[in-house]
């Protein structure tokens, strides 16, 4: 099925251009109301036609707007302006704000006030342009950098769990070309009247085949910007903010008795899970020993093996990186099927150790974002938060106390790079780095011998787990970097494999799962 409609051929027809924001945007909020529980009620501030309420069928959804512009508008619990909407405080779970905040003339204060109906706990999503040109007559005031939005966010009280660009560069790459077939001349006489006639000559060809090419890099753009190859360099068309209210009340506000109970009860039973999980994780890693110690690794993979650790290229200690190598190996040995698959690569040591290993004729695929982690959702648990909220606030360190991974310009290159550094020739040792979120790239259609999953979070590794798992052989054998780390990882483990037969889970220094038929 085509993507856009072929534009008529008359001279004045304007074409009709892939719209990659659009789709980012739609990617985005369907991420975002997958985690909004049932029930919830959300508000969409400047819902305008209200182009997302089916995303939130789940839940109560309201909508919001000033409807002063002269265009069509889906019915509206609130006809207000977004400084001022006539609900109590807290009434709110969500808050949806998708290209509003420029035609606020106090943007300051409509961000105090989006803050002020969220209940504590409660979370917003905002999107607002950087580059983008002027619509909407007379309401356009503003366009945002990330530094004015954290600044405002901040100032309202908000804690910014991630921000980030809508589009990639070749969205705004396309824009910029759609802006020139929109306003180019499409014909010659819409040149006429503006110099000699004799200048036509010259000027016209110019003119017009600018405004042709201009639609055809356009739409190039546009697909590989829909295609997930995303180019975070240059500047972006649009930035999105996913913040959260905190909990805590106002300072000098006592809490209600039953609210500190509750509190302290729960503080309780996380000091008691915290005390559990360490004395299980202790009794793990000493009483469990890697069940191939006795196989020697190669000294070719023992080198790139210590010079991957020297590089800072990866988190792992050295006993994880041998785990990781000799279960390569072993499916080599055992003639066991299938690919070898890594999904969360980091900066690529442990995925550079495991292509040492293998055979160079089995195909390898290595899944990541290669850029900022994502967010974690709803089934994450507080320590999962708050160590994603470190992430964002820009204060992270990396492997060494360099730079983390998550805040370099270009970490595809990096770790190609590293391949090659380290003698992995990527196309020679049938490697492929898979740029992109798991739910979008990871489609497996063939067999798995081995799988080293580093997703983090519940989401990414619970796509994961439906998408590898049903093609992993006999024999074969995931290993879960996370699942004594967080709490998303173990959940979706546990809630993935609890009463599935066919299948042994052994509690190592990893977890490891074998499928036993």
């Amino acid at each position: 099925m085509r993507l856009l409609v072929r534009p008529d051929r008359s001279s004045t027809a304007r074409p009709r251009h892939i719209n990659p924001s659009r789709v980012r945007l739609r990617q985005e909020m369907a991420r975002f109301a997958k985690g909004t529980k049932r029930g919830m009620r959300v508000l969409d501030a400047g819902a305008g036609r209200s182009p997302y309420r089916k995303l939130f069928k789940h839940a109560h959804y309201e909508a919001a707007d000033f409807a002063q512009l002269d265009s069509s508008y889906a019915p509206l619990d609130y006809v207000c302006d977004i400084t001022d909407i006539p609900v109590d405080d807290g009434r709110f779970d969500r808050v949806i704000c998708n290209q509003v905040l420029e035609h606020v003339p106090e943007p300051e204060k409509a961000i105090a006030e989006l803050h002020r109906v969220l209940k504590p706990g409660g979370r917003i999503f905002l999107s607002a342009p950087l580059f983008f040109a002027e619509h909407q007559k007379p309401y356009d005031f503003f366009r945002y950098t990330q530094f004015s939005l954290r600044k405002m966010f901040e100032e309202a009280g908000f804690e910014i769990a991630r921000m980030n660009w809508l589009e990639g560069y070749f969205g705004t790459v396309a824009y910029s070309y759609q802006m020139m077939a929109k306003n180019l001349p499409a014909g010659v006489d819409e040149l006429r009247g503006r110099g000699l006639r004799w200048k036509l000559a010259y000027i016209a060809p110019i003119v017009l085949l600018n405004r042709k090419l201009a639609v055809r890099l356009s739409r190039i753009y546009a697909r590989l910007e829909i295609s997930g190859r995303r180019y975070e360099r240059g500047m972006p068309k649009n930035y999105v903010v996913v913040a959260r209210k905190p909990e805590t009340a106002t300072p000098g506000t006592p809490k209600p008795p039953a609210v500190e109970a509750k509190a302290a009860a729960t503080t309780a039973e996380l000091e008691a899970e915290v005390a559990r999980l360490r004395a299980e994780t202790i009794r793990t890693r000493e009483s469990v020993r890697d069940p191939l110690a006795d196989l020697a690794l190669p000294a070719e993979v023992r080198t790139v093996l210590d010079g991957v650790r020297a590089e800072h290229l990866t988190y792992l200690k050295p006993e994880n990186l041998e785990v990781l190598a000799r279960q390569v190996l072993d499916a080599d040995l055992h003639d066991r099927p299938g690919l070898i698959i890594e999904t969360g690569a980091a900066l690529g040591g442990s995925a550079i150790t495991m292509a040492a290993a293998k055979d160079p004729k089995r195909p390898m695929r290595v899944y990541d974002v290669f850029g900022m982690i994502p967010e974690p959702s709803e089934r994450d648990g507080e320590d999962v938060h708050k160590r994603y909220r470190k992430i964002v606030s820009g204060t992270s360190k990396g492997i060494g106390g360099e730079t983390y991974y998550g805040y370099r310009d270009n970490l595809y290159d990096e770790v190609s790079d590293s391949f090659v550094r380290h003698g992995i020739d990527l196309a020679e040792h049938n490697v492929e780095l898979v740029q992109g979120l798991f739910q979008d790239t990871l489609k497996i259609d063939e067999p798995v011998a081995f799988a080293h999953l580093d997703g983090d979070w519940y989401e990414s590794t619970m796509t994961c787990l439906e998408r590898i798992v049903p093609h992993l052989v006999v024999g074969g054998r995931i290993v879960l970097d996370d699942y004594f780390h967080y709490s998303g990882c173990r959940d979706a483990v546990d809630e993935y494999f609890q009463d599935r037969p066919g299948f042994r889970l052994e509690r190592r220094t990893k977890l490891h799962v074998v499928r036993t038929m």
